[in-house]
């Protein structure tokens, strides 16, 4: 009798404890797993940082790509690597420029590659203002030479043969977009002769020009006026003339840019 109670005793305390063992040992297994993720990462980390410091930034890019970008320091130096590589591969200042972007503030990483980091992005910058100023001299000299058209930034407007415009003036227009219509600013600036006769427009619109007119004035008896566009690729209507049947209508929803509805009637007449 005794035998049997230690008997089932025994197994009582199997059976209770199977599910405990069984537990730990899946717990034991997660943490072997962990660690050996963990080897891995580091492992592979640690080979990056090699490729790194033998300016083998294509493997190290590839490398640290493959890693959580949270590990360690993967995330920054990433950004150095492909800094790294881009000099190597000589993709030019304005696209350095853009990578030394993402390169992190100062007090956001301490690392390895901090200092050279910092180093290089004050460097860059300077190089990038030297060559943005350089090439803006260049193209307002070749602007001088030219009058305003369809296209050119609307920063050079006074810039142009004609010099500054005498005029300045604010307007709407609408866009047709898709699924509704909306109303946009656009700006007129003119040009007078030395007799105050209107000789230019430009239309600029989100910071280029967008159509631009030549006012051609004849002496003929009737002193009918012609406007000729000069667009460089750009059309000869700035009214959006095209858009109206009858010249009547033009004229009253365009009333501030003429002298009179013979005035539209002629214009709109001439670019059809």
């Amino acid at each position: 009798m005794k035998e049997k109670v230690i008997i089932i005793a025994t197994i009582l305390i199997i059976v209770i404890s199977f599910p405990f063992l069984a537990v730990q040992s899946e717990k034991t297994a997660k943490v072997r797993d962990e660690e050996l993720r963990e080897s891995r990462k580091q492992e592979q980390y640690q080979k990056a940082v090699s490729c790194m410091e033998n300016d083998e930034y294509e493997q190290a890019i590839e490398l640290f790509k493959k890693l959580p970008r949270d590990y360690e320091d993967t995330m920054y130096i990433l950004k150095y690597a492909k800094y790294c590589q881009g000099v190597a591969d000589d993709v030019g200042l304005e696209k350095l420029y853009r990578l030394t972007w993402d390169f992190p503030d100062e007090n956001k990483y301490t690392g390895k590659y901090a200092e050279e980091m910092e180093t290089v992005k004050k460097e860059i910058k300077s190089q990038y203002e030297e060559y943005t100023a350089q090439k803006e001299k260049e193209e307002r000299e070749e602007i001088a030479k030219d009058v305003p058209y369809k296209g050119m930034a609307e920063k050079y407007i006074n810039s142009t043969i004609l010099g500054s415009a005498k005029d300045k003036k604010e307007e709407h227009y609408w866009r047709d977009t898709p699924g509704k219509r909306t109303q946009e600013v656009q700006y007129r600036y003119t040009w007078y002769d030395s007799n105050r006769v209107k000789i230019y427009d430009a239309v600029c619109r989100n910071g280029r020009v967008n159509q631009v007119i030549k006012y051609v004035h004849t002496t003929s008896s009737n002193k009918k006026k012609s406007y000729k566009s000069i667009a460089k690729n750009g059309s000869m209507d700035m009214y959006d003339v095209y858009d109206y049947d009858d010249p009547e209508d033009f004229y009253y929803d365009h009333i501030d840019e003429f002298d009179d509805i013979q005035d539209a009637e002629d214009y709109w007449e001439e670019v059809q």
